[in-house]
């Protein structure tokens, strides 16, 4: 098959599953998920003292804890979960994956294609609810001051290199899971796993801690947070490296997951 026939393969396979979990039921209890930064950031508007609330550094300040230690770690990273295990393993758990096997489609480029869809659900996904959540807390500041600080060089630095941060997350964690769902059932159980792999991350020898896409993420952060014990530690490579690490972590995970499609089976039971 020539090239192009396969990358339409891809991009069929891709629509597919990004129309499909656009209009299932794990469409709406993901959204919701997402929205509990943007509800708490509410709360906060609401409930913080008017002092508080108007001081820009100390709501820079809180945005980049918001953002870092429950955005990023906990909703884009569970989200990806249940994503991208879904996936695959949810089409086995659904008695549908034969359907998918008996197509002319190698299997790696199945693999492909569903990461895409994946990713473009999660994308649709994380950055709209990453550019509401940095607005509700400039909304704290006053309408008019939001505007300027939003569309000032910072301001606008700082949104852009948060809803870069958030693609690369789904990029990375999504390939990983997506890898994951050809071993496991449940998306709990490696992202379980994965995490302790996060935390114990700063005291793995270096090979094992290239694979660590949180502490590659931290180097990216355009204001770094203050996270005590959570804080993932040695965090100081360039952001061009990061970038290129993510990246790489993210193309072996589906390359790996595209060689275990080659030889999976299908067990219904």
């Amino acid at each position: 098959m020539s090239a192009g026939f396969r990358l339409r393969q891809i991009r069929t396979v891709a629509s597919v599953d990004f129309r499909r979990t656009l209009g299932g039921r794990r469409m709406l209890a993901l959204v919701l998920f997402c929205s509990l930064p943007i509800a708490l950031a509410l709360v906060r508007m609401v409930m913080f003292p008017e002092a508080a609330r108007m001081d820009l550094g100390r709501t820079t300040h809180e945005l980049a804890q918001a953002f870092s230690l429950f955005h990023l770690r906990f909703i884009v990273f569970f989200g990806c979960a249940f994503l991208f295990v879904k996936s695959f393993r949810g089409e086995v758990l659904q008695h549908t994956l034969h359907l998918r096997l008996l197509l002319p489609i190698r299997r790696r480029d199945l693999i492909v294609g569903k990461y895409f869809g994946a990713l473009a659900v999660s994308l649709a996904v994380f950055l709209p609810a990453t550019v509401v959540l940095v607005i509700v807390y400039r909304l704290a500041n006053g309408s008019w001051q939001t505007l300027q600080t939003t569309a000032s060089a910072q301001g606008m630095a700082h949104l852009i290199a948060y809803v870069f941060i958030t693609a690369l997350a789904a990029v990375g964690y999504g390939a990983l899971f997506l890898l994951a769902g050809l071993f496991f059932k449940n998306p709990m159980v490696p992202a379980a796993l994965y995490l302790g792999f996060e935390v114990l991350a700063p005291f793995l020898p270096l090979p094992l801690r290239v694979f660590s896409v949180g502490r590659h993420l931290q180097a990216l952060l355009p204001v770094p947070p203050s996270l005590g014990p959570l804080a993932v530690t040695g965090s100081d490579m360039p952001g061009w490296l990061a970038v290129i690490l993510i990246l790489g972590v993210a193309a072996i995970a589906v390359r790996l997951a595209g060689w275990r499609a080659q030889g999976f089976e299908i067990d219904y039971s």
